[in-house]
């Protein structure tokens, strides 16, 4: 698609000047022009010396419209308004403080700005100011030194790009009814509403280990006697934190769980002290119960695998890779924030299960039920377009679903795997399925 410099010019007025090679395609327009959620009626004026890649702006529109000069757009025509953009926007923390110790990591989402175009602003949910709809402080894309420019008063976007956890507050309440499908990740979901959404789906509930979600201690206490070794999971838990691994017997319960890198175990050998040690732990969190699986091992590492999923521009889903998360000897969890390391997916399967052919039928595997899996999410999502899937296989080599993440999961561990292209691959399409989103929309796929 074309790309436009924007041209100031002084004055108040609403006349767009044009070159004669753009006035064709905005004779069947009505005279309107839209940046993000904003809207003027303008006049179209075809104007001798205005190049045939700009569109040359009065400074009245352009600070009306708060339209960064250092950008280069392109223009779609909706429902016969001209739309200027792309404007996406990046939700990318809660917070202004979260927001700027992001920033560094939001570089790789505007890696290959030129394949984007537009203007890509990154701002934190607090600052969405909803009363006079717009955003207090964020932070808007130069591409032209390649920074993040601090600015105030940003208009709103024509779309969103989520990398936060959705909570009930004003401030979602407001961009769910204000952008209905246009946020992509919305809303995020926990493990609860995963397995009661796929345990309802005949294809999809074999793959999933028996769960539970835990109202009182004696819940736990019943689930432990039938199944003798599962983990407590907070339900909105992300990177193993607060998961507590269980092992019942007749002499009592043991239980394991990780702080600061540190695998903590303690036995209780009285019932009371475990069903004290369970009220506490229940009054801080929400927590289910689920079983636990022999999965496969390599020198008493325990090892699942992270599959990267997305929609891409055309928004269709795409396979993002495949990565083995080897745990720290002696741990439960396999999470790189727990000591664990990664490998590529396909060659560490091969390896551990000592057979291509096998590696190869659980591969395609993973694809498919990646598939229906993600199709089962979006009859429940409003927008979805970035999963994180983990699974693990057993030592009967069977395939289980042990989680999906919608909320921000992380594409850095191709990095530590030496595959940095694959991160911004995936991270550039984040970026174009935001921008469809915007209806602007690239027929071609992009060439990194």
């Amino acid at each position: 698609m074309k790309r436009y410099k924007i041209i100031p010019y002084l004055g108040k007025s609403t006349i767009l000047k044009i070159h004669n090679d753009l006035m064709t395609d905005l004779m069947c327009i009505e005279p309107s022009l839209s940046f993000g959620e904003t809207t003027v009626t303008i006049q179209i004026q075809r104007t001798p010396g205005v190049k045939n890649n700009e569109i040359h702006l009065s400074e009245e529109l352009i600070n009306h419209f708060r339209i960064p000069l250092y950008c280069d757009y392109e223009i779609s025509f909706y429902q016969n308004t001209m739309v200027l953009g792309p404007y996406i926007g990046i939700i990318a923390d809660l917070t202004k403080k979260g927001l700027i110790r992001r920033l560094s990591d939001l570089d790789s989402y505007v890696k290959y700005y030129e394949k984007i175009g537009g203007s890509i602003a990154a701002f934190s949910l607090d600052s969405v100011n909803v009363e006079n709809e717009r955003i207090s402080e964020g932070f808007i894309y130069n591409p032209q030194i390649q920074e993040w420019i601090c600015t105030k008063d940003i208009p709103l976007p024509s779309s969103l790009f989520n990398k936060c956890k959705v909570e009930r507050n004003k401030q979602w309440e407001f961009l769910s009814s204000y952008y209905k499908a246009n946020i992509c990740n919305f809303p995020t979901f926990d493990k609860w509403e995963m397995y009661k959404w796929f345990s309802t789906d005949p294809t999809l509930k074999e793959f999933l280990p028996k769960t539970l979600l835990c109202k009182t201690p004696k819940d736990i206490l019943q689930f432990l006697r039938r199944y003798k070794n599962a983990y407590l999971k907070p339900i909105g838990g992300t990177f193993a934190k607060g998961i507590v691994g269980l092992s019942y017997s007749n002499q009592g319960v043991k239980i394991k769980y990780e702080v600061k890198r540190k695998t903590i175990t303690q036995t209780y050998y009285q019932k009371r002290e475990f069903i004290s040690f369970l009220k506490r732990l229940l009054r801080k969190n929400e927590y289910l119960i689920q079983e636990s699986l022999n999965l496969i091992s390599a020198n008493q590492r325990v090892v699942d695998f992270r599959f990267i999923y997305f929609k891409n521009q055309e928004r269709e889903w795409e396979n993002g890779g495949l990565f083995a998360r080897f745990g720290k000897q002696g741990s439960s969890v396999s999470n790189l924030t727990s000591g664990g390391k990664p490998q590529l997916g396909e060659k560490a399967l091969i390896e551990l299960l000592q057979s291509e052919e096998l590696a190869d039928h659980l591969y395609e595997k993973m694809l498919l039920i990646s598939e229906k899996a993600a199709n089962k999410l979006e009859q429940h999502l409003i927008t979805c377009g970035n999963l994180g899937f983990d699974f693990g296989i057993d030592e009967n080599h069977k395939l289980w679903i042990i989680e999906i993440n919608n909320e921000d999961p992380d594409h850095r561990i191709a990095t530590v795997c030496k595959r940095k292209d694959l991160m911004y691959y995936a991270r550039l399409q984040n970026m174009l399925y935001t921008k469809a989103l915007a209806n602007f929309h690239e027929k071609t796929p992009p060439n990194l």
